[in-house]
């Protein structure tokens, strides 16, 4: 097993994920709005990287505070396909819904990608496209999830900054 991250475009494997780095599992409590967002950004960049990351399973994928992702996997990931990395941004949204409540995972997602990105990932948000992994993490993510896509594309474009005044940590 190696692990993989993308950094400056860069696809790098590592034999043992960076230190800091923790499966969701074992930090429920981290995952706040800011860090969805920092989530978003780093899977993001798998994508102008041209890579997509493979079948997702909750076990698999490791996470710091800041942000950074690392994908466990048993050989080199792939070039992202011809569909680009919408299915495993589909399967990545789905994923995250088990650890948020997908109204932030959707709403940070859209500070991220695209209408364009997130109606492709929208054809892919079927039981059919999505890892079995994800499925049995949440079996009613999918749903949920498409349904909060559908609503982000009809509602075009996000319209301003995202701030995270709200969430800074005092002093």
């Amino acid at each position: 097993m190696r692990y993989y991250t993308v950094t400056s475009a860069t696809l790098n494997s590592t034999p043992e994920p960076r230190a800091g780095m923790i499966l969701p599992a074992d930090y429920p409590q981290a995952f706040l709005p800011p860090l969805i967002t920092e989530l978003h950004q780093s899977f993001a960049a798998w994508g102008r990287a041209s890579y997509a990351p493979g079948p997702l399973h909750p076990l698999r994928v490791w996470f710091n505070p800041q942000g950074e992702l690392a994908f466990a996997r048993e050989s080199d990931p792939q070039p992202a396909t011809s569909s680009g990395i919408a299915q495993a941004l589909a399967a990545w949204l789905t994923l995250l819904d088990g650890w948020m409540e997908t109204f932030v995972v959707i709403a940070r997602a859209r500070a991220v990608w695209s209408v364009a990105e997130l109606a492709g990932a929208l054809s892919f948000t079927t039981p059919a496209y999505l890892p079995r992994a994800v499925m049995e993490q949440s079996p009613e993510s999918w749903l949920r999830v498409a349904q909060a896509l559908a609503t982000a594309v009809a509602d075009g474009p996000l319209q301003g900054e995202a701030q995270n005044r709200h969430w800074q940590e005092q002093a």
